[in-house]
């Protein structure tokens, strides 16, 4: 059941990949604004990915509406079809996502950033690129880890926190976390089929994902922080303090 769940699943990937192809032609310009048909084609286009692969998001909170700089924790590239359906954001995204055959150009369409990672030059670039989206009222997302984990936080990097600062935006808070209740412990935790690490491959991840009946996933937006009122430290640490417990919240802890 579980491979023909994965065939049926594929197929109506490739489907939804040739019409996101077409309307990406048509309609996306490198960006993507808060309001309208073009962030309502990206949202909706992304929230039909993530129910293709039966994902059931619950979502709390509620988000700013412009010229905010969202940071979240990451876990999967399910992340991106789950928040992208909640919000229309210019993700910040490694610069390999771009060489991707097909997705790339697609994420590129849809207002994707890139950085190199190690590379100070492409994050002096690209910390510019959101202060000027953030400049005419959109929004932008940055996964402040650097990379997806198992659920445990990891150190929120403070680099991309000057953007906000410097367009004077808003930055808010978001967790996600993918809940499977243990059946011993009866506590919320990390489902593990939406792990992506180590030296886990893409396709091994889609394949577990392809093959999952459902997902549950949970996305908090929580409390918006002032940049006026914080350094680019403090902001990056209250937003990684807040997110924390958002999880801790989520797993019962």
């Amino acid at each position: 059941m579980s491979l023909f769940r994965k065939s049926y699943r594929s197929i109506l990937l490739i489907i939804l990949i040739f019409i996101g192809l077409i309307m990406t032609v048509l309609f996306l310009r490198n960006t993507i604004p808060t309001r309208g048909f073009t962030s309502t084609l990206v949202t909706s286009w992304l929230g039909l990915v993530a129910r293709l692969f039966g994902v059931k998001i619950k979502s709390y909170g509620t988000p700013l509406h412009e010229k905010t700089l969202f940071v979240s924790n990451h876990i999967s590239w399910l992340d991106i079809f789950v928040i992208g359906k909640l919000i229309p954001v210019h993700f910040l995204s490694k610069y390999e996502v771009k060489t991707m055959p097909v997705f790339g150009w697609l994420a590129t369409r849809a207002g994707t950033l890139y950085i190199k990672r190690g590379n100070k030059h492409s994050a002096t670039n690209v910390n510019d690129e959101i202060v000027d989206a953030l400049k005419i009222k959109h929004n932008a997302l940055v996964f402040a880890e650097g990379t997806t984990t198992d659920g445990h936080i990891k150190k929120f990097h403070s680099r991309m926190m000057q953007s906000a600062i410097d367009a004077q935006a808003m930055v808010q808070p978001v967790a996600i976390f993918y809940p499977k209740k243990n059946l011993k412990t009866q506590k919320q935790e990390l489902n593990p089929v939406t792990l992506f690490i180590a030296n886990m491959t893409m396709g091994e991840s889609y394949d577990l994902i392809a093959r999952s009946p459902s997902i549950d996933v949970e996305v908090h937006f929580l409390k918006p922080i002032s940049v006026t009122e914080e350094s680019r430290e403090e902001i990056t640490q209250h937003a990684f303090d807040e997110v924390v417990e958002a999880i801790k919240s989520i797993k019962g802890a």
